[in-house]
């Protein structure tokens, strides 16, 4: 009883919230992100375009294109990893709690490859995964402003990703 009365007492606050940081509409990022396994950190410019169906719930697609490889040792072999790619399409869900800021969820489903190369051999690996993130935006002007966020890729060898990005509502 008292889950059901704290949830319809929610429901009734975030729908009588005035849209405040996140209206319906547009946005797009430019940022950077870096890709942490267990033997690299690698490093990526991501663009992401997104539309918001309202202040709550919206959906954005994201691409990134690797720029900072990393030279690590597996089995005492010398090995250059790098990110080839990475693409994903989410689900966002938003929770705007000023004018100016708004924290976001998302679930969504990624495709990365991923090139290894050592001692003159390449070897490359694609793959796909689910993906939970968090974070948050704050605008410093009304269609300005930046995103932090984390994502957790679900591999078989999980990836952490955190990000900082520009945003740009339209």
């Amino acid at each position: 009883m008292k889950l059901a009365l704290t949830t319809a007492l929610t429901i009734a606050a975030l729908a009588a919230t005035p849209a405040l940081a996140q209206e319906k509409g547009f946005y797009g990022t430019f940022g950077y992100g870096n890709y942490s396994a267990d033997d690299a950190d690698l490093g990526a410019i991501q663009l992401r375009g997104g539309y918001n169906f309202n202040e709550f719930l919206g959906a954005e697609i994201e691409g990134a294109i690797g720029v900072a490889d990393e030279s690590t040792s597996i089995a005492g072999v010398d090995v250059d990893v790098e990110l080839e790619n990475s693409y994903g399409a989410y689900a966002v869900g938003r929770i705007p709690f000023s004018e100016k800021a708004d924290v976001f969820g998302r679930v969504g489903y990624v495709s990365t490859e991923i090139k290894a190369s050592a001692s003159g051999f390449s070897a490359s690996a694609d793959d796909d995964a689910a993906a939970l993130g968090i974070g948050g935006d704050y605008y410093f002007a009304p269609n300005q402003g930046v995103r932090l966020g984390y994502t957790y890729l679900d591999y078989d060898d999980s990836v952490d990703v955190i990000d900082i990005a520009y945003v740009l509502k339209f």
